[in-house]
């Protein structure tokens, strides 16, 4: 990727985490994280993924998605799996458990048994936080390229949760950022 496009995705990074800040611990994202679970919840109908395993994740408090939101899709899952933040860069995932804990990242991870990102192929859908997403389907992740990684050779669908103004004209991307299949949104969810 060139420069300007670099430039441009910490641009956008900057300004989206700015406005999550700023919600951050407000009545209104209280509001709009119980809308993204019910718009969840009907992407993974829509995809036909109740009563498969689902791949979700446990949001920061900047993040889209109320503090149980896996907690709340594992309800229709037969195994719900988190990622864990390896120092290498990689995600590792494991099954959610009562005896999660704070991972390398201060994302709230699950303690039990690893498995690589080749277990997402055994998922109905793979639910993603992201930093913005475009109308075909591109992705602005955090910039460590975690998820790309994850993705990168598996045919599973993804959605990509936001809030509303998250959803962009255009992210800048590079051949190796993956794209999602659907996103997911306060007001409902879409497929690209």
């Amino acid at each position: 990727m060139d420069a300007t496009a670099q430039s441009r995705k910490a641009a956008m990074r900057a300004a989206h985490l700015v406005n999550r800040r700023e919600l951050r611990g407000t009545e209104r994202k209280q509001k709009l994280d119980q809308a993204i679970v019910a718009a969840t919840l009907a992407c993974i109908d829509d995809f036909n993924a109740r009563g498969t395993n689902i791949a979700a994740y446990n949001p920061l408090a900047s993040e889209p998605g109320p503090a149980d939101f896996a907690a709340q899709l594992a309800a229709v899952a037969r195994t719900p799996f988190l990622p864990i933040s390896l120092p290498d860069g990689v995600l590792a995932w494991a099954q959610l458990g009562a005896a999660d804990t704070a991972g390398a990242l201060g994302i709230t991870e699950p303690t039990g048994p690893r498995f690589t990102s080749n277990v997402l192929r055994s998922c109905g859908l793979v639910v993603a936080p992201a930093l913005a997403v475009d109308r075909q389907g591109m992705r602005l992740g955090k910039g460590a390229g975690y998820y790309d990684r994850a993705l990168s050779a598996l045919d599973v669908p993804v959605a990509a949760v936001v809030y509303d103004w998250e959803v962009v004209d255009a992210v800048p991307h590079d051949a190796h950022d993956q794209a999602v299949d659907a996103v997911i949104t306060p007001e409902g969810f879409f497929r690209v």
